[in-house]
């Protein structure tokens, strides 16, 4: 069986999607693969489609200098 190549990018650890339960390559919090026009995103500080302050849980949305990102990884410059 052939695979879609995964992209990760980094992004919120709070940022989760149905893949990441079921692909292991998907499976790294902080992590994400927004390869995919049709992925739901949710923020597991919520449980929703929007994170605790009212915006949208998704990649783009989700980084830094948002109160509520978290990741430990050390940013690309």
């Amino acid at each position: 069986m052939e695979f879609e190549p995964v992209k990760l990018e980094i992004a919120c650890e709070h940022l989760r999607h149905k893949m990441m339960y079921c692909d292991e390559r998907q499976q790294t919090p902080g992590m994400v693969d927004d390869s995919s026009d049709t992925r739901v995103f949710f923020c597991i500080k919520t449980f929703d489609s929007l994170g605790p302050d009212g915006a949208p849980a998704e990649p783009r949305a989700c980084q830094a200098g948002r109160g509520c990102y978290c990741n430990r990884r050390p940013t690309l410059s």
